[in-house]
């Protein structure tokens, strides 16, 4: 008699059609699940409906073995639930963060203009405004890693600017991410606010 290994079996399995397993009116759907045994030599040997397999299972199954598994099921899924809780708690604080960061350099960004309006002598108003941020968007000095607009040396300071990023630890990476999720090349800190900015009703800048 052939003697079968679970190491030479396979089974078939109706989610790859994409069932949800979840849903009680596709339960049927073990009876097409099944596995199948190979002989020594590689081929079939034989096939049985996993429900079978698993009603034998049961009835075969000791009270003090049930009651471990079930422990360790209440276990699992207390785990499983903390772990959700955590990653929501993270996930929120992370947004906190991110939403931070985002106000900390349009901040940066919105008294850099106004100081420059002021150091040139210029008026608070939309055309002015416009005048500066539309200079960042010509403004061809290399900023070796950085892309779009580009302030420096118009609205800030290298050393300036070094000093706002660093006031950001532990968070400056937030900065990568947010564009990473955008779409937008990791550096291009800038033209996205500034755009926005200039938009801005002059009521923003007074």
């Amino acid at each position: 008699m052939e003697k079968y290994s679970e190491k030479n079996s396979h089974y078939h399995d109706p989610s790859e059609w994409g069932t949800d397993w979840d849903e009680p009116k596709n339960a049927f759907l073990l009876d097409y699940t099944h596995i199948i045994f190979r002989k020594e030599d590689g081929k079939d040997g034989m096939k049985v409906c996993l429900r079978k397999i698993i009603d034998v299972w049961l009835e075969r199954l000791e009270p003090e073995q049930q009651r471990t598994l079930e422990l360790e099921e209440k276990t699992n899924s207390e785990k499983r639930e903390l772990a959700i809780l955590r990653e929501e708690k993270e996930r929120r604080e992370e947004q906190k963060m991110r939403s931070q960061v985002r106000l900390e350099l349009i901040i940066f960004l919105h008294d850099c203009i106004l100081k420059v309006l002021e150091n040139r002598g210029l008026k608070i108003n939309k055309k002015n405004v416009r005048l500066i941020i539309d200079e960042c968007r010509l403004n061809f000095d290399e900023w070796e890693g950085h892309c779009g607009y580009n302030p420096r040396g118009i609205l800030f300071t290298q050393k300036e600017w070094d000093e706002f990023f660093a006031s950001l630890n532990p968070y400056q990476h937030l900065m990568y991410e947010e564009n990473a999720n955008n779409s937008i090349p990791e550096k291009d800190y800038f033209s996205s606010y500034l755009k926005e900015m200039s938009a801005r009703p002059i009521s923003y800048w007074r």
